[in-house]
């Protein structure tokens, strides 16, 4: 796979999972480098000019979103993030709360007081990352985020949490390995079902970016392809809805 945006190999160790933004067991962390790739393609077959609206349906623990609101924060309008388990949507809480002035203060003292307690070489190097992140933002205006619990396969269940269209979906989907599908779509179809769910969201020219397994059909007959490419054990496909 050619990167075509995210070209240059540079140094994401501030971004590294657990070490400022948050993380625990059995929540997988998206590549930073691919999850900007992915958003600045995204962006591209959207052709929209000014900031965009991003959301994830089967976010986890946001840590791609967060990732995405510090290194592209001028192209974002508001990101949401929704997930079946609660749990999940805790930590992404936690993880988009980063974006704000509050929040990574909040997380950039809890750094320091682990520092000064334990002083490990660690501890030293993520309050770095973590000044280093805040100076990214600090002259970032407010970036409005949205979590909420949400079966993404369920008739409704996504439309009546998001006030208004999305442009941008952009999900890494259950693996069934670290995650798998849950809610009523488990057994049969569950990308289908996803994507017949994602319709209501949708504008005309919205896009949508899904990373699934090399195996795994990411199609609906409501959908057109736009390019596809493999990274790994990931294959992510671009999608736009049918003109009527």
């Amino acid at each position: 796979m050619a990167y075509r945006f995210a070209t240059e190999k540079e140094d994401y160790s501030d971004f590294a999972s657990g070490q400022v933004f948050y993380s625990a067991p059995g929540w997988p962390a998206f590549p930073v480098r691919l999850a900007s790739e992915v958003f600045q393609r995204g962006l591209a077959l959207l052709d929209k000019s000014g900031p965009v609206s991003l959301y994830d349906p089967c976010c986890g623990s946001a840590y791609h979103l967060a990732v995405l609101g510090v290194l592209h924060h001028a192209q974002l309008a508001s990101i949401s993030a929704s997930d079946i388990d609660r749990a999940s949507v805790k930590m992404a809480t936690r993880n988009l709360s980063l974006l704000t002035p509050e929040g990574l203060t909040e997380r950039r003292q809890a750094i320091a007081a682990d520092w000064q307690q334990f002083g490990k070489p660690s501890h030293r190097a993520a309050l770095d990352s973590a000044n280093r992140i805040a100076q990214q933002l600090a002259e970032a205006p407010p970036l409005p985020t949205h979590c909420f619990v949400a079966d993404a396969t369920k008739p409704g269940a996504v439309a009546a949490a998001l006030p208004q269209p999305v442009d941008l979906v952009f999900s890494d989907l259950p693996y069934g390995q670290l995650t798998s599908w849950q809610g009523q779509a488990r057994y049969n179809k569950p990308i289908w079902h996803l994507l017949e769910q994602m319709q209501a969201v949708l504008h005309t020219q919205s896009v949508v970016a899904l990373a699934a397994t090399k195996g795994e059909v990411v199609e609906h007959e409501g959908f057109r392809q736009y390019g596809r490419f493999r990274h790994g054990k990931r294959l992510i496909t671009f999608l736009k809805r049918m003109q009527s």
